[in-house]
């Protein structure tokens, strides 16, 4: 059982160590809350991809989808940086769209690595 596990654990393991040693945050997190993010968004993308590697049989399907979902959430993500620094941190919506949007993107970027990562037999 610990064997089928640890794709899902490394996975966000991985994007935990890539946050706390500072790729979201030159990615354009916030450096207050950059690591929170993955703290945050890589147990949730392990245990979608938990349940997507178990529930259908299309996992290359649904590592593109995840990979399609990073992107957008990364644009999300810019999206919202970009209209908070413009309102001089007045606007509300634009600075939850820049935190959540982050969180997605390490939710889809577990998610992206734990299902292609090789399935033990």
């Amino acid at each position: 059982m610990i064997n089928k596990l640890f794709p899902f654990a490394l996975a966000a393991l991985a994007v935990i160590l890539a946050a706390i040693f500072g790729l979201s945050q030159s990615l354009g997190a916030h450096p207050f809350w950059s690591t929170q993010i993955a703290l945050i968004g890589a147990p949730l993308g392990a245990v979608l991809a938990l349940v997507l590697r178990f529930a259908t049989q299309f996992r290359w399907t649904a590592a593109l989808a995840a990979l399609v979902l990073t992107g957008i959430a990364f644009a999300m993500a810019s999206m919202g940086k970009s209209r908070f620094a413009a309102s001089y941190a007045e606007d509300v919506q634009a600075g939850q769209l820049w935190y959540f949007g982050w969180i997605a993107v390490a939710l889809f970027t577990t998610t992206t690595l734990a299902l292609i990562w090789p399935k033990r037999r």
